[in-house]
């Protein structure tokens, strides 16, 4: 159980937070989120977690077709060799929007991005891929388009997927009951091996389901709710996958609060 956090004021501070929350792991963007330009890295520290996860700056489009294109096949190549030298289980990215070129165009794309980047790099730190809502262009809302990518790698050893949970109910996959989550997973796992699967973001969803909006909010309080998360739980998938939240920060505790509630539905205490 983890949870996604700054390091704005440098990794050994987000080391101490994460043991004041009783984190197993943790996850930290590869750089300014809102930003492709090269960080400045520190020098690599020990970070004393077996397990723990990169994410991908919010530009990063490997589907797009102008000079975004290029600039986030570099970015994520910088940061994938960064996550490497800190011995991260992976870094987590977006597969990108298409940009209206149309959803085969994108996947092409994306397969040669994915190609190129693995063949510059060497390393134990996979590119994992994480579903999305389906909003405007977005690709990854659905099994189908990860099969598309994945089938076309070389080196699918390279590769992992991460599922949102918000992400997964607001691109229509009803995840608030067992058999909703059964119908859901045999959805995805008849199409994708469950060795792809590295880890869970736990988040609650403010959008309904089908919305498409990608909203965060608290374990519990959003539309898939408590049913849907202690649900969860009763499938050795979820189980046995890292869970981080990205749940809001606000109020203060917040992460406390969440981290607590997930272990709490997961009779985890």
């Amino acid at each position: 159980m983890g949870a996604h956090l700054s390091i704005s004021g440098g990794l050994s501070k987000t080391i101490e937070e994460a043991f004041r929350l009783g984190l197993s792991t943790i996850q930290f963007f590869s750089r300014n989120p809102r930003s492709l330009r090269s960080a400045k890295r520190s020098e690599p520290i020990s970070i004393p977690f077996n397990i723990f996860f990169l994410h991908g700056p919010y530009l990063l489009n490997l589907a797009s077709y102008n000079e975004i294109y290029d600039l986030s096949k570099k970015a994520l190549l910088e940061d994938l060799l960064w996550g490497e030298s800190l011995g991260a289980t992976g870094i987590v990215v977006h597969p990108g929007s298409h940009k209206g070129s149309g959803v085969r165009n994108g996947i092409s794309r994306i397969v040669m991005a994915l190609e190129e980047i693995i063949n510059k790099s060497n390393t134990r730190c996979k590119i994992i891929l994480e579903n999305t809502s389906g909003a405007g262009a977005q690709l990854g809302a659905s099994p189908e388009e990860f099969k598309a990518i994945i089938d076309s790698i070389s080196d699918k050893t390279r590769l992992g997927i991460c599922i949102d949970t918000c992400h997964l109910f607001s691109a229509g996959f009803d995840i608030r009951n067992t058999d909703g989550i059964r119908e859901t997973f045999d959805r995805w796992f008849s199409l994708l091996d469950t060795s792809y699967l590295i880890l869970f973001h736990a988040n609650d969803s403010k959008g309904k389901l089908g919305s498409r909006l990608d909203r965060h909010t608290h374990i519990g309080e959003g539309e898939i709710g408590e049913e849907g998360f202690k649900s969860l739980f009763n499938f050795e998938i979820f189980r046995t996958r890292p869970i981080i939240i990205e749940t809001p920060k606000n109020p203060p505790g917040s992460d406390e609060k969440n981290i607590y509630k997930l272990r709490e539905l997961g009779s985890l205490l």
